[in-house]
């Protein structure tokens, strides 16, 4: 929540015309007096030499008091108009002209005791705003000593030994009354001695009251500083005016003083800055009734985030959420509250299952593939979603063919394991898409694909049928072990093919020769298929060690 301050701000140095403000006699040429004002009080700067009792009797003469110095900004307000004010606005160089301090208003009351002391006080003030007892000072050995000093006091005595507030007892202490006088210094000043830095420029020192110096007049607050102001306040946030909260709309009057104590009169005139925080809903858009906002960003409510370039006084809205606007007007910042927009919504989904398995979507077991749909709830909103599913099975092909002394599974993608029906034996080995059985009977291929299995029917598989010879009753291929080689005598062919047990190529060639060689072969049982046209003839035969 803002809090929104005003504070009263006067010009910290405000020089008047050539004017005094003296309200009983003149004591002194009156072109000799140069006004100026401060916090709201006035002042005059007299160009006239004077003794202290003799500023003392003209300052109240001209209805005010030699000036006192209570606050840091008072003090250097005054070492600027002195140094620079003058000089610039009226042409008078005090230091130049050899006026390197100015009278202050205070005095050092002495009292010849063992030790001698000097009690500093302000003199001539009308009324007392702080405690007008600086302090006392006792004369020693090592410098001077302070007793009974008010710590909200401001004190700004000279330096010694370099040391700001070391404040030292004057050696030039004079024995009557009011012979030790308050003096701000505009130049710096250091012992004639050691050379050390006694005081800087603002500076109070000590002076005698009898010799001759300019002064300044101080004559009080000024009249009532009145000020009027209007101002929006925002909704829910407080205006902090001189101290008082204000919350409300209406017009208020308030007196505020100064440290200065100087009153200045506040009139606010306070009103709100409108808003309209309802939000109009369309079919697919959210629009705000404020128009004239300085600023929009829109926010997803349930998500906590800010939308992305949605920064005008109108929401597209594209998906079901909640939804709520933020923007500024006249400094203010204002929140809507949150709207529920709920959009029906069509996802479609396609998958695949095992042909022989179920699958579950969103708590519903599918057995067969198809089309089905699902109804689902938005969760916190008050419309259903539509999701259209489109399940197939993994496609296998189970078909098994005998071609050419094998069989052969028509399935060209996936992993193979073929089985004797018999039982239902795993035929070790035999894991490749052809297999050729080494005798009669019934097999089947078990198929993996896509995480999928499933098994062919049992095909019955007969070595008749596809009349596989054994080589040694051929009459024109000769098994030559002793040589390792298979030997072709008075036969034609177009090309032979070996394979293995589990109808694996293991050699494979369309150009005729007389004999191959088989020594690469491993102890087991193969097959050599030899083409001749249209003719196809297989023998089977055995390689031992």
């Amino acid at each position: 929540m803002k809090n929104i301050s005003i504070l009263i701000v006067t010009i910290t140095l405000l020089l008047s015309v050539e004017t005094t403000y003296s309200q009983g006699g003149s004591c002194f040429p009156e072109d000799s007096a140069i006004a100026f004002t401060f916090q709201g009080r006035n002042y005059e700067f007299v160009k006239s030499h004077y003794k202290w009792p003799d500023a003392i009797y003209c300052a109240e003469q001209r209805g005010g008091y030699l000036v006192d110095v209570e606050t840091m900004e008072e003090n250097e307000a005054f070492l600027s108009f002195l140094t620079d004010s003058l000089k610039n606005k009226y042409g008078l160089d005090l230091i130049g002209d050899g006026d390197t301090k100015v009278r202050l208003g205070g005095v050092g009351i002495t009292k010849l005791s063992d030790p001698v002391s000097l009690t500093w006080q302000w003199r001539n003030t009308p009324y007392n705003r702080f405690n007008n007892i600086l302090g006392t000072q006792i004369e020693n050995k090592s410098g001077s000593d302070f007793k009974n000093f008010p710590d909200s006091l401001y004190i700004n005595w000279g330096e010694i030994n370099n040391v700001k507030g070391a404040y030292f007892f004057p050696t030039d202490y004079h024995s009557n009354l009011y012979s030790n006088t308050m003096a701000l210094t505009l130049v710096e000043i250091k012992d004639n001695e050691t050379n050390n830095m006694v005081a800087q420029p603002g500076d109070w020192i000590n002076v005698n009251g009898a010799e001759e110096l300019y002064f300044i007049i101080d004559y009080g607050c000024a009249s009532k500083n009145e000020v009027t102001i209007d101002t929006l306040l925002c909704e829910g946030i407080p205006l902090i005016l001189g101290g008082t909260e204000i919350t409300e709309p209406g017009k208020y009057t308030i007196t505020t003083t100064s440290y200065a104590e100087c009153d200045s009169i506040i009139t606010a005139n306070v009103s709100f800055t409108s808003f309209d925080n309802q939000l109009t809903q369309e079919t697919k858009r959210l629009l705000s009734k404020e128009l004239q906002a300085d600023s929009y960003q829109w926010y997803r409510c349930d998500l906590n985030s800010p939308i992305q370039d949605a920064n005008t006084f109108f929401l597209t809205i594209e998906e079901t959420g909640s939804y709520r606007l933020e923007l500024e007007k006249n400094g203010c910042d204002f929140v809507t509250e949150c709207y529920d927009f709920c959009i029906p919504t069509t996802f479609k989904i396609d998958t695949v299952k095992c042909a022989n398995e179920s699958i579950t979507i969103n708590g519903q077991d599918y057995v067969k593939k198809g089309f089905y749909s699902q109804k689902l709830k938005q969760i916190g909103f008050d419309c259903d979603s539509t999701l259209e599913i489109d399940i197939k099975d993994v496609a296998i092909n189970l078909s098994v063919k005998q071609q050419s002394g094998k069989l052969i599974s028509s399935e060209s993608t996936g992993e193979y394991q073929w089985y004797d029906c018999e039982g239902d034996v795993l035929i070790a080995d035999a894991t490749e898409k052809e297999y050729t059985p080494s005798e009669n009977g019934e097999y089947k291929v078990e198929i993996t694909k896509q995480g999928c299995i499933d098994y062919s029917q049992c095909i019955t598989f007969s070595t008749s049928t596809n009349s596989v010879k054994d080589i040694q009753d051929s009459d024109n291929i000769i098994l030559d072990l002793d040589n390792n080689l298979i030997v072709f005598e008075n036969i034609n062919y177009n090309q032979i093919e070996l394979l293995d047990i589990n109808s694996k190529t293991v050699y494979k060639s369309d150009k005729y020769a007389q004999s191959i060689s088989i020594e690469y072969l491993n102890t087991g049982i193969y097959f050599l298929k030899v083409t001749n046209g249209n003719e196809v003839e297989m023998f089977k035969f055995m390689v031992v060690e």
